[in-house]
């Protein structure tokens, strides 16, 4: 077979072209950057032409390199497309799945959701992945990602997770000793723990109706871990504007945490399961995320059911239909 027929090949080729890097081609495609490079030079040795700049860092596509992936890219699809369909739908699904979760939720939680979807579907093996972004999404360094916010770059498909709820919040033990603050301006008197990760921006100013104020503390640490930041506001090390409620839902019921600045709040954030239009394409992917937003919408609404007698929350006001799936 000619290497200008070997589908492989030019599969190498797109995804170098969407990533950027043979190191990240590699990643995705689970092989080494060597076998990359070589898939490529084949092509460039059977058409005669260069499809990447070789002699320059980083590497860049030629002319001939950006037609190629424009064009190849459709064609592959379409070719994934018919080999899923002619597929038996009533065969057992198979294959492995690459999620990227927020670490937090996936230390606490997701591997008890996911042992329900492996029950339904023994053949799919899921891969969990931590803080990947949506550029990560759409070079296929993952199959389905949780983001935070509407995802903007194309060739996206996703389907609303429900909303984030964020609580300020401090341990009774600390408020004893330090006092309530009552609105943003107080913090100023206060030790914080303030997130600094990938999943989100860092709050800077909480809300109350129409008021805004800045979030400032006497002192403060920053983290990009959010448990870590739970795990010091439990001990009373100091208090947080934004912790997650799905990460304290169970601490506020049982009074291990208790709410601060009423009426103030990082505003609610909706989430979104999210995969590219190359990897929609496979059944499993389809199942998947249908399944996993579904399940995490009725998990999300249920620590706000579990938390709403212990701490007041946004009315919820969907910024998308949570039925719908959506392309970009």
């Amino acid at each position: 077979m000619a290497k200008t027929d070997d589908l492989q090949a030019w599969r190498s080729f797109i995804v170098f072209a969407r990533s950027g890097t043979l190191t990240a081609a590699a990643k995705a495609l689970e092989t080494e950057p060597s076998s990359i490079s070589r898939a490529i030079s084949g092509l460039e040795r059977t058409l005669g032409v260069e499809l990447i700049r070789h002699g320059v860092r980083p590497l860049v596509l030629t002319d001939a390199g950006r037609m190629a992936h424009k064009r190849m890219e459709t064609i592959l699809r379409a070719h994934d497309s018919l080999m899923d369909a002619l597929k038996d739908d009533n065969r057992t699904l198979e294959g492995k799945i690459r999620l990227s979760s927020a670490p937090g939720f996936a230390a606490r939680h997701l591997t008890t959701l996911l042992q329900r979807f492996q029950i339904e579907h023994p053949g799919i093996t899921v891969e969990i992945l931590a803080g990947l972004k949506e550029a990560d999404v759409q070079k296929g360094l993952c199959e389905v990602a949780t983001l935070t916010g509407i995802p903007t770059l194309p060739n996206l498909v996703y389907m609303s997770r429900g909303r984030n709820v964020y609580v300020a919040a401090a341990s009774p033990d600390y408020i004893a000793r330090c006092g309530m603050p009552v609105r943003p301006a107080d913090l100023r008197r206060h030790s914080g723990y303030v997130y600094c990760g990938p999943v989100r921006p860092e709050t800077k100013v909480l809300q109350r109706g129409s008021e805004t104020e800045a979030v400032q503390y006497a002192s403060a640490v920053r983290s990009t871990d959010i448990l870590a930041i739970r795990a010091a506001v439990l001990k009373g090390m100091g208090c947080a504007a934004d912790l997650p409620l799905v990460q304290i839902a169970d601490d506020l019921k049982a009074g291990r945490l208790v709410p601060i600045l009423p009426g103030w709040s990082h505003p609610p954030v909706e989430c979104f399961i999210v995969t590219s239009r190359s990897a929609w394409h496979t059944k499993r992917v389809r199942i998947f995320l249908e399944w996993y937003a579904r399940a995490m919408q009725a998990l999300f609404a249920g620590f706000e059911r579990e938390a709403s007698p212990y701490v007041g929350l946004p009315a919820d006001m969907p910024a998308v239909d949570r039925s719908q799936i959506f392309m970009t």
